[in-house]
């Protein structure tokens, strides 16, 4: 039976609501896990009976206490459950620990303890994560001029959506070169070779990508690319093939040696027959 007082007033309050299809929302932003407030505005001098708070359910009801009692407030919603509070005077609406289910329409419903009527205010809450640095990657195509054609595409770990990307060059850090997350450019062997940076934006954050040159993906992409492994052999046979040499250029010299060391032992022996 406590319950039925309860409900009879609930009833009556949200019989006195209206529900404000015609009022265009507040655009409110708030950030992954942390906080946001959704400001309630009261008409000054009026005394207010109660306040609802909705969402895609009753969020909870705030019912101001008389001569400088303590409110009355009742969260209705079990997904709001020690997540929200409501701040005097003005009983705005504090949500912590956003999550992504937070997003969408809210509405306050203000009802005044005098026939004035008070609108309902409404206001759209965009839930976004701050974003991670951007990655680049980058590929390549040499056309038979010469002409190193590169395709550079960014991204950005669970970046959510409202994302934005534009690209800075070295030649000019204060305007994009481009909007978009892929840059087409081309260059060629012996021009200027710019570097490119990649930023990433939300209506919460911005981040940018490390600077990428594009010379050296291009200045050798004439030759194939050789593995670690093809590195390593080939190494150890030109290690191999020096000793060779060295081993066959000290059996030459030994030869040498001991031919003339023969020649003379024959000219020593020669002399003292003579004599």
């Amino acid at each position: 039976m406590e319950a039925f007082p309860w409900l009879f007033l609930l009833l009556l309050l949200e019989a006195k609501a209206y529900s404000g299809d015609g009022v265009d929302p507040k655009e409110v932003v708030g950030v992954l896990q942390e906080s946001v407030s959704l400001p309630l505005e009261t008409l000054s001098g009026e005394e207010v009976e109660s306040i609802i708070w909705y969402s895609k359910n009753k969020i909870g009801i705030v019912m101001p206490g008389k001569e400088r009692q303590p409110a009355t407030i009742l969260v209705m919603d079990p997904h709001y459950q020690g997540r929200v509070s409501f701040s005097e005077p003005s009983y705005s609406l504090y949500i912590n620990n956003l999550t992504w289910e937070d997003s969408g329409l809210y509405q306050a419903q203000v009802n005044l303890r005098t026939p004035s009527f008070s609108p309902p205010q409404r206001y759209n809450l965009r839930v976004y994560r701050r974003l991670l640095q951007p990655q680049v990657t980058v590929n390549v195509n040499v056309s038979e001029e010469g002409v190193c054609d590169m395709f550079l595409t960014c991204s950005v770990e669970r970046a959510g959506m409202d994302v934005t990307y534009s690209w800075l060059s070295s030649e000019d850090s204060s305007a994009a070169v481009q909007q978009g997350p892929v840059l087409n450019t081309s260059w060629r062997l012996g021009e200027n070779a710019l570097s490119y940076t990649c930023r990433a934006s939300n209506p919460i954050s911005n981040s940018s990508s490390r600077s990428v040159s594009v010379g050296p993906f291009c200045a050798d992409t004439g030759y194939p690319e050789m593995s670690p492994v093809t590195v390593c052999f080939l190494a150890k046979g030109l290690l191999l093939l020096l000793l060779v040499v060295i081993l066959v250029t000290s059996l030459w010299v030994f030869q040498v040696q001991k031919k003339c060391e023969k020649s003379r032992m024959r000219k020593i022996k020669t002399n003292r027959m003579n004599l």
